[in-house]
């Protein structure tokens, strides 16, 4: 299988440009989603897109959180399909503290508790579903074409067990975002989980959306 390295290099560095920019865009409207959420703007941070081993990304996304944070990730997963153009499976990552925090303050929830109870599992689940749908939603307008997705499923669990579980590819498109709180600071990941076919083809829609050749 190509590996990381030769398909970056196979993209010229106005590709990888025009790449960004896509994230940049879709996820710009997943923040003001977000921001609606929990009634608080949301500053969003350009997204650093890569191509990443497995490995590599569970060593990356593995100190996601706070130096005294569990390690834990909270991940809500969902599949999707672009016709013939590509699938992905999207995840949305951030570390189990931070989505504790998000969760409580939608739901007006003031207590302090480590472990992610039912309700907020379920309330999880809506928010990375608005999110996910919205940056996919965008994806598709920007593409002109339809992109099909399955419902949400959320984990929290280890970095290595979070991945192991729902990543069966050894290559992931991952775009880095930072949002931040007035009251708090969130490093969340946006994971595209593409074989290199659909990698590939990803590339040739955000090609012909900046018309390069």
């Amino acid at each position: 299988m190509t590996d990381s390295s030769q398909l970056l290099s196979s993209f010229s560095e106005l590709q990888l440009d025009a790449l960004a920019e896509t994230f940049n865009l879709s996820l710009g409207e997943a923040a003001a989603v977000f921001s609606e959420m929990v009634s608080e703007t949301i500053e969003l941070s350009v997204p650093t897109v890569k191509i990443l081993h497995r490995d590599e990304l569970i060593a990356e996304v593995g100190h996601a959180g706070p130096v005294n944070s569990s390690g834990r990730l909270c991940g809500i997963n969902q599949h999707f399909e672009a016709g013939e153009l590509f699938s992905t499976d999207t995840m949305l990552v951030f570390p189990e503290k931070g989505s504790l925090e998000i969760v409580r303050r939608m739901l007006g929830d003031t207590t302090s508790v480590d472990q992610i109870t039912e309700l907020e599992q379920d309330a999880l689940a809506e928010i990375g579903n608005i999110i996910i749908n919205s940056c996919m939603s965008s994806l598709a307008n920007l593409f002109h074409s339809t992109i099909e997705g399955t419902l949400p499923v959320v984990e929290t669990n280890e970095a290595v067990t979070l991945f192991n579980n729902h990543i069966a590819n050894d290559l992931i498109l991952v775009a880095k975002i930072g949002m931040t709180m007035s009251t708090q600071d969130i490093s969340g990941y946006m994971l595209f989980i593409m074989d290199v076919n659909s990698v590939k083809g990803f590339m040739l829609q955000v090609q012909k959306l900046f018309g390069i050749e």
